[in-house]
């Protein structure tokens, strides 16, 4: 069994963000909230490093999915690995540790939503990254934010019986993430991506931020006070709203 204190650990090197709403879950909770963190930042960096080809990131990320549908993880995990072990980061290299973490009960729905992420990034590596209009940044914010949603409203029944309108927090997944894009569009245009839909501007995806932003405040609003959902997605929504803000002054500058 991993140790709860090292994934910790590993957690708070890779998120100012979520570090403290992970220390603030309960247990049994907290234990699913780790290993699914851990497991999807693990993807995301495959997805994201810089010194894989896209190829490679398409090849690596569909064995990842295909790893996590065995009873083999650990052994098809360390094949997927075997030739990127001297450039892939410790959180990506350790998915199969982060797993084992997950309370039984609840880690089959944590794997089944970090099969879909590495499917998915897989499918967005293939295709360059290349939005076309907001079609496709909608389809990128759920590929990456809405798979966690989802996930989330599971882990939180599955909890305390917690219910949350899901369609709803789609908005907090999109606005979440285009948050997270506005305020990171220099640092990947430096890597040759660029999420902003063919013929947008900044200020074109600064309105999409704040139109998705407004709803799910609205939704947070919904959310047992206290408990764990907005505990966990408090954070979050502050984070998004200062990337945005920060957007917007540098605009103005």
């Amino acid at each position: 069994m991993t140790d709860l204190t090292a994934a910790l650990s590993e957690a708070r090197q890779w998120s100012t963000t979520y570090y403290r709403p992970l220390l603030a879950m309960p247990p049994g909770l907290q234990e699913a909230k780790v290993s699914f963190y851990l497991l999807f930042r693990g993807i995301d960096e495959i997805e994201d490093h810089p010194a894989l080809a896209a190829t490679v990131k398409d090849t690596v990320l569909t064995e990842v999915a295909c790893a996590l549908q065995t009873r083999n993880i650990a052994g098809r995990l360390d094949a997927a690995f075997a030739e990127h072990r001297d450039v892939l980061p410790d959180v990506s290299l350790r998915l199969a540790d982060w797993c084992a973490l997950a309370p039984p009960s609840i880690a089959p729905r944590i794997l089944d939503a970090a099969i879909a992420m590495a499917n998915r990034m897989a499918v967005w590596s293939r295709r360059g990254w290349r939005m076309r209009d907001v079609d496709d940044l909608d389809e990128y914010a759920f590929s990456v934010a809405g798979v966690v949603a989802t996930l989330l409203g599971d882990m939180w029944a599955w909890h305390d019986g917690t219910q949350v309108d899901r369609g709803q927090m789609m908005s907090y997944a999109r606005g979440c993430q285009a948050a997270n894009i506005l305020a990171d569009l220099a640092v990947d245009r430096e890597r040759g991506v660029d999420f902003l839909p063919e013929g947008w501007t900044v200020a074109d995806l600064a309105t999409y931020v704040h139109t998705e932003l407004s709803l799910a405040d609205r939704w947070m609003a919904t959310l047992p006070d206290p408990g764990p959902a907005r505990v966990w997605c408090s954070r979050a929504m502050e984070v998004a709203w200062a990337q945005y803000h920060r957007a917007q002054t540098l605009q103005q500058a």
